[in-house]
């Protein structure tokens, strides 16, 4: 019988600005694939999708900036686009793979494929392929728009905005939070491991128990900083990139059809039956997919 695969390592990057917090799967060297979480959530979130490909590769995934344990600063009323997620990326890129070096493979779920795909526009010849999980990519419009006032002030009161600044931020424990977390409808299709992470990786101590380490205000200023040339950087990616979406309210705006005439190298994936939390969902797919980038396959037609 096989040894269970050993739990992540946790450990820190410095940046110029402070330091991002970060779990390591696997053998202590340069990662294989680095690993970008969505908005509101925390790279632990994701061990159970990651830790079975551990065999055979170094896996690192990120907390980004205000999420997790990171100290980097986050200041929700200087958020205006997602730059500062990229910048942080780029960084890291510049640490682990620096010209001359074998690039590595990037992957993000929702705002964390978004900061995948401006950060591989950045370093190009770092990243040897993408794998993108239902990126928020918005209409070309709407983020001109959000370069008005009214525009971003608009943003920044949408449904996830208002939504997120409203979440409760202290629990007793968090034993009472996965509790509570456990009886929300949104959390219901999650395979087993996931929420258990998201808390365990989402929550510090706090004088009345545990508080979210992602603050309500700036998961909501993150919802409402949208500006950004997202599909003009995704164009231009040289690399392989693999994307999925979800099969119901997928945060890629007009579906196929706006992927295959913005982006036609990019090859796409609806996995239906699944919601925007789909690598919680299906992970199974998930991993094939990551795995097939680190062994540099074909993509699918």
């Amino acid at each position: 019988m096989s040894q269970p695969l050993a739990p992540p390592v946790r450990f820190s990057i410095p940046l110029a600005q402070g330091a991002l917090s970060a779990l390591r799967w696997g053998e202590d060297r340069r990662p294989d694939l680095l690993f970008m979480h969505a908005t509101g959530f925390n790279a632990e979130t994701y061990d159970a999708l990651l830790r079975p490909l551990s065999d055979r590769w170094t896996i690192v995934a990120i907390d980004q900036r205000g999420h997790g344990l990171s100290t980097v600063p986050a200041e929700p009323d200087s958020l205006v686009s997602w730059w500062p997620y990229a910048e942080d990326l780029v960084q890291v890129l510049d640490r682990w793979v620096p010209p001359g070096t074998p690039p590595v493979v990037v992957a993000g779920h929702s705002m964390g494929g978004i900061v995948s795909i401006l950060a591989a526009s950045q370093r190009p010849q770092a990243v040897k392929g993408l794998v993108l999980l239902d990126p928020v990519l918005m209409p070309p419009m709407m983020r001109f728009a959000l370069y008005t006032p009214w525009g971003l002030k608009k943003a920044r009161g949408n449904r996830l905005a208002v939504g997120a600044a409203k979440r409760r931020p202290v629990f007793a424990s968090k034993q009472e939070a996965l509790a509570t977390y456990r009886t929300r409808a949104a959390f219901s299709t999650w395979q087993p491991g996931f929420l258990e992470g998201y808390v365990e990786g989402g929550f510090v101590p706090d004088g009345e128990g545990v508080r979210l380490a992602c603050a309500p205000a700036w998961e909501a200023a993150t919802f409402g900083s949208h500006r950004h040339n997202a599909w003009g950087a995704l164009k231009g990616l040289p690399m392989p990139v693999r994307l999925f979406m979800a099969g119901k309210g997928s945060t890629v705006t007009g579906g196929l059809a706006a992927l295959k005439a913005r982006a036609p190298k990019v090859a796409a994936t609806v996995i239906d039956g699944t919601t925007h939390f789909f690598p919680m969902e299906r992970p199974d797919i998930i991993r094939q997919a990551l795995a097939d980038r680190l062994e540099d396959k074909p993509l699918p037609a």
